[in-house]
């Protein structure tokens, strides 16, 4: 941030007051009375210098649970609205759909939507929201009393000897969700692309953008052909097509990023000729390594078969180690030596390391005079301080955001402190039993609505006598926003231990219903056995959870979901060479069908390849600006991998 935005931010923090035009529609209760908004507070931290109620605001749209029926039962998602950092911006907006199903994004605004998409904002505002039985829209198909039961061991598994089996828990949960729900089968990707369509007409915009990255593909795809009006142009970012049976052929896109890397050695002539049979190099490691893994030893971990596997997958992530592409022939030609070189000072992070001012200008050094030379050590230092500074700003600002969002709800740290007094009670006690039943009805508070009866009720029975008096006293003195404050932090916590089941309950509620049986554990084994290189049913991707907990919670399909969306909606089909969750294939179908499709493959881009450079962001930007054009692709070339050649 430049000092000037600084400024304005912290000013605008402190003064807590905004526009009355600041986003009206919403604070008016929305523009389609279909479909009610409610403003409630966004989940924190917010993004640095952000300013909730000037640049930011998140609340509740409500919609049917069963969009076309009239008397259905009415649900709530959760939306953040991001505005453009422009005074003429575009009306349009980028709306952001989120992946999964089930991962949410509104309260990861801070974390993973700011950072993605903030430059999108130059010129619109920026609209992403929790969908139906995801993240903060998730509590209509939660299972809060079965997890709360469990949530000793959700929290430390093997902790508890006596701990229900997944399965088991899985099953309770679906029943308690289905007790809970109006109609479960309403839990879908078409009734998601409604969804799209209500919140956008309701926060008031006429025409809007859609961005989905992995299953936010999927929905994209299905609002152009479920409820494609107001759409402007979309861009689909590792592509999830319905049609395609991407749960038992989870591998192939693992197996084909590794293809990838194969194929751009073989077409880099550098490459090819100093590493002329990479894919017969790579079939003999593997099979070494599976005979005889390198053992540990150096100061390093075993290298397995499966550790070999895992490089390639890696690469999935943003925050793998850097240059793996250009590496791996050097590594598979060292490791078929029985060498570890090169792996040894990749995977202990040597091309992570940032280099020195005096390394970077090692090549231009030369030509530099000693005025010059120390002019320029002098910038390239300041730009490396700069760094850690942003860092500090950007924290500080969240925490005077945070602060003064305390400060002015009316909260004390009275609930900070009864938290930590209540903690060193119950500890105190020593036995295992008591602190086990605090636990559970510890939990138990994040179903209630916030009270002191309810805090009352929880320490009375479970805490020594003699520590009760001075914890009524605080409980007493706490005001509204301390007793809420109290029940969001057990939420949070309770949200936290059961995060895992809940990822995988969001994600199996949709999944389950319309991907099953289209979907099959013979399908499965069979693509499995169809593989290149069979060893690659070693990966963390050879997964058959799902099909073991799918037929806890019978299918619901609708066959006309499971065939490929036709469009004339312009569209930017987008995919990174070392996805390994999404398919390059599957990615080209998808465009085959949809008449106004540009295509664009991104070299060294994992799982949302927007994430990994500026050159995509900028493409994504220049497509939103003019759908009807080309953008300028000149960008990738210098993405392709600089392979590092052998030792002379």
């Amino acid at each position: 941030m430049t000092p000037d935005q600084i400024v304005a931010a912290v000013m605008a923090l402190v003064s807590g007051t905004a526009s009355p035009t600041d986003f009206a529609t919403i604070h008016a209760g929305g523009a389609d009375t279909r479909y009610p908004v409610t403003v409630e507070a966004c989940p924190r931290p917010l993004p640095a210098g952000e300013v909730e109620g000037q640049t930011v605001i998140c609340g509740r749209v409500e919609v049917p649970e069963v969009h076309g029926k009239d008397d259905s039962r009415r649900i709530k998602l959760a939306f953040a609205v991001l505005k453009a950092r422009t005074q003429s911006p575009a009306p349009d907006p980028v709306v952001y759909l989120h992946g999964g199903p089930g991962s949410g994004t509104v309260k990861d605004l801070w974390s993973i939507v700011v950072p993605i998409f903030d430059q999108f904002r130059m010129r619109r505002d920026l609209v992403t929201f929790d969908q139906r039985a995801a993240g903060l829209s998730s509590d209509m198909v939660l299972c809060l009393d079965t997890l709360g039961a469990n949530i000793v061991s959700l929290m430390a598994p093997g902790a508890v000897p006596e701990s229900m089996p997944e399965a088991e828990l899985f099953a309770q949960c679906i029943d308690e969700m289905k007790a809970k729900s109006g109609d479960i089968t309403a839990y879908n990707t078409t009734q998601n692309a409604y969804d799209t369509q209500a919140l956008m007409r309701a926060l008031g915009y006429p025409e809007w953008n859609l961005y989905g990255i992995s299953y936010g593909t999927q929905l994209a795809l299905e609002v152009m052909r479920s409820a494609p009006e107001g759409t402007r142009s979309v861009v689909i970012d590792s592509v999830f097509p319905p049609d395609v049976k991407g749960y038992d052929e989870n591998i192939k896109p693992l197996q084909e990023s590794i293809q990838a890397t194969l194929d751009q050695c073989a077409a880099d002539p550098p490459c090819a000729a100093a590493y002329p049979d990479l894919e017969g190099t790579l079939v003999r490691v593997a099979e070494k390594l599976q005979a005889n893994p390198i053992p540990a030893s150096r100061g390093r971990a075993e290298i397995t078969l499966k550790a070999l596997i895992d490089l390639f997958d890696g690469r999935n992530s943003p925050g793998a180690w850097p240059q793996i592409t250009a590496h791996v022939p050097l590594i598979l030609t060292e490791l078929d030596r029985g060498e570890t070189t090169t792996w040894d000072m990749l995977t202990t992070g040597g091309t992570r390391k940032l280099p020195t001012s005096a390394e970077r200008l090692a090549t231009a050094a030369a030509k530099l005079t000693p005025e010059q030379k120390a002019l320029a050590t002098l910038l390239l230092d300041h730009a490396a301080a700069e760094r850690t500074d942003d860092a500090a700003i950007a924290a500080a600002l969240s925490a005077l955001s945070d602060s003064l969002g305390r400060s002015q709800s009316g909260a004390t740290d009275l609930a900070t402190r009864f938290d930590a007094e209540v903690t060193r009670s119950i500890t105190s006690t020593g036995s295992r039993e008591a602190m086990l039943d605090f636990v559970v009805a510890y939990a138990g508070l994040a179903t209630q609505t916030p009270s002191r009866d309810g805090l009352r009720a929880l320490i009375e029975p479970r805490l020594p006598a003699t520590d009760l008096p001075p914890l009524l006293a605080l409980v007493d003195l706490m005001t509204e926003a301390d007793v809420r404050a109290v029940f969001a932090a057990v939420s949070g916590d309770a949200r936290k231990a059961y995060a895992a089941m809940m990822g995988l309950l969001d994600l199996m509620v949709i999944a389950c219903q319309e991907q099953m049986p289209f979907n099959s554990a013979e399908g499965y084994a069979a693509f499995n056995a169809s593989l290149k290189w069979p060893w690659l049913t070693q990966s963390n991707k050879a997964d058959a959870t799902m099909y073991t907990l799918c037929p806890l919670l019978p299918p619901a399909p609708r066959p006309e979901f499971l065939t490929p969306v036709s469009s004339d909606i312009p569209t930017m089909v987008v995919y990174g060479l070392n996805d390994t969750q999404t398919s390059s294939v599957d990615a080209r179908h998808a465009a085959e069908t949809l008449s106004r499709a540009q295509v664009i493959e991104v070299p060294e881009a994992g799982h949302g390849a927007i994430i990994f450079s500026q050159c995509v962001k900028d493409i994504g930007i220049a497509f939103i600006e003019r759908p009807e054009a080309a953008p300028d692709t000149a960008c990738l070339a210098s993405l392709k991998p600089k392979f590092v050649l052998p030792p002379g």
